[in-house]
């Protein structure tokens, strides 16, 4: 006698091969990485196996959870901005450090994001470092709380401007965005 497999059984048949396929490419990812940053060392793998096997349970882990969908394009976007603010910052902390009296006027803003999920506005907060002097201090639902160096400098243009860069980067659109 032959059983025929349910939709419901199929699938998460599918979903278990799906999740295999990725902890398997995962950690081949991770492994040549490993065994790359090691320069190929044996004795590395003492270290590197154990890390690889919570690097894998963490990407399927976080995967499962996660409602990013990473956009290529949106990706090719992001990295100058990421490039152009990392620097911004930089030169704008040598700035402040180096001219007397210090130029700052610090405080708190607070900035409702329009992107639409949690992880998307945790992506975000996490971001917000990047722009000169600025400082993600607290995240409640979509309002965000930031510790700024410069309450004068027009820090809503530079917030939407990376709100959308990051909408864009996790195929997102936002309300409004």
């Amino acid at each position: 006698m032959r059983l025929e497999a349910t939709g419901q059984e199929s699938g998460s048949k599918t979903a278990a091969k799906a999740r295999l396929i990725a902890g398997l490419t995962a950690g081949f990812i991770f492994a040549v990485c490993w065994w790359f940053l090691s320069n190929g060392s044996a004795e590395s793998w003492l270290i590197g196996a154990p890390a690889l096997a919570t690097a894998v349970w963490a990407r399927l882990r976080l995967r499962e959870d996660s409602e990013l969908r990473l956009s290529l394009v949106g990706l090719a976007k992001f990295l100058p901005l990421f490039v152009w603010e990392s620097f911004r910052g930089g030169v704008d902390v040598v700035r402040r450090t180096l001219t007397h009296p210090l130029r700052v006027n610090p405080g708190f803003v607070n900035y409702r994001t329009r992107l639409e999920t949690p992880a998307a506005r945790t992506f975000f907060t996490s971001c917000v470092g990047l722009l000169p002097g600025t400082l993600a201090a607290d995240l409640k639902d979509d309002l965000l709380e930031i510790h700024s160096l410069d309450l004068s400098a027009d820090l809503g243009t530079e917030l939407r401007r990376l709100e959308a860069a990051v909408a864009r980067l996790v195929s997102q659109p936002g309300r409004g965005l």
